[in-house]
């Protein structure tokens, strides 16, 4: 019993992470929540999903699917001219980072570009950056959307990661993943994207 509750525990700090990054990566005012899951088996197109209340969710992998790797990176992974998500805090009128996504250039045309407040009541924001440099109490990130600048202050230690598209052949039974669709008439999953953490760093 204790070594299930250990797993379940795992699994839910897991599909935690992923749901930020999905939703870092792919918020959409009307989109469905993403389907958290580890695989259970995989038949060419289609994966067996097992989903932490112990059911299972068939999911069929299309041609267009977004099938993203996760790797953490550092500060200095970040640069002008990249796309990004950035999750912030308010602090008066200053905007402080607490997660940093870098898109795959293959998300740009997918990802909900702009800057709105999600139900946690940060703020996010979804631009291209186009300055980053030191400052006194960190770095400053400066992006741009249609709608406006943002200048945001990256403190030292905020998790940044990178969104890596891959091919299918890197999804794995065992694998934890989090996966955002449509659902077809027969109760299985049509995957639009894929996302899992990559390996961790030693």
């Amino acid at each position: 019993m204790g070594m299930h509750s250990g797993r379940g525990a795992r699994f839910i700090v897991a599909a935690a992470v992923l749901l930020a990054a999905a939703a870092c990566a792919f918020a959409q005012a009307s989109a469905p929540p993403p389907v958290n899951g580890t695989i259970s088996a995989i038949r060419g197109t289609i994966l067996t999903l097992a989903l932490a209340d112990g059911s299972a969710k068939q999911v069929t992998l299309q041609s267009a699917t977004l099938i993203l790797e996760r790797d953490a990176v550092g500060v200095a992974d970040l640069k002008a001219g990249d796309a990004m998500g950035v999750a912030a805090r308010r602090d008066g009128t200053a905007l402080i980072a607490t997660n940093i996504n870098i898109f795959a250039p293959q998300m740009w045309d997918v990802v909900r570009k702009g800057q709105w407040l999600m139900t946690d009541g940060q703020t996010m924001t979804n631009a291209l950056v186009t300055d980053y440099a030191q400052s006194m109490s960190g770095h400053t990130l400066i992006m741009k959307y249609k709608e406006g600048t943002a200048t945001i202050t990256v403190p030292d230690g905020v998790p940044v990661h990178r969104l890596v598209a891959v091919k299918p052949a890197a999804l794995a039974v065992g694998q934890q993943i989090s996966v955002r669709g449509s659902d077809a008439a027969d109760g299985s999953l049509k995957a639009a994207s894929i996302s899992f953490d990559g390996p961790a760093k030693s």
